[in-house]
């Protein structure tokens, strides 16, 4: 299983993120839960890393990923918000349709208003 953790402030701004383990829903190195954590994670990471200097990030290696972005300066607001947004709907949505592979936990924030999205074939 995949544990991650996302730390938001109250205004629902990124502040931190680390996740570590194996989904366990396919064979390593082709597990589709564990690309669709992945791909978020560093998605997140380098487009921060791109707009603010100071973000810090860790690895040991394949499975593990944490990393914080710096306190927040003039102009950061906007991407720290949509970050927030971003790794939240994104990883919430991973953790409902595989419940087995992904335990997400949310600290901080606020709930946003949702709205129900309905996809024809």
């Amino acid at each position: 299983m995949i544990a991650v953790s996302l730390t938001l402030d109250a205004g629902g701004n990124f502040r931190s993120v680390e996740a570590s383990g194996h989904a366990g829903a396919g064979v390593r190195g082709e597990d589709i839960v564990c690309s669709a954590v992945t791909a978020l994670l560093r998605t997140t990471l380098t487009a921060l890393s791109g707009e603010l200097p100071g973000m810090e990030a860790e690895s040991a290696g394949r499975g593990a990923l944490s990393f914080r972005a710096p306190v927040a300066g003039e102009g950061a607001s906007p991407f720290l918000r949509y970050a927030g947004l971003f790794l939240r709907e994104g990883l919430s949505a991973i953790a409902r349709e595989y419940p087995g592979s992904v335990d997400l936990t949310v600290v901080g924030g606020e709930e946003p208003a949702r709205k129900q999205v309905i996809l024809e074939d």
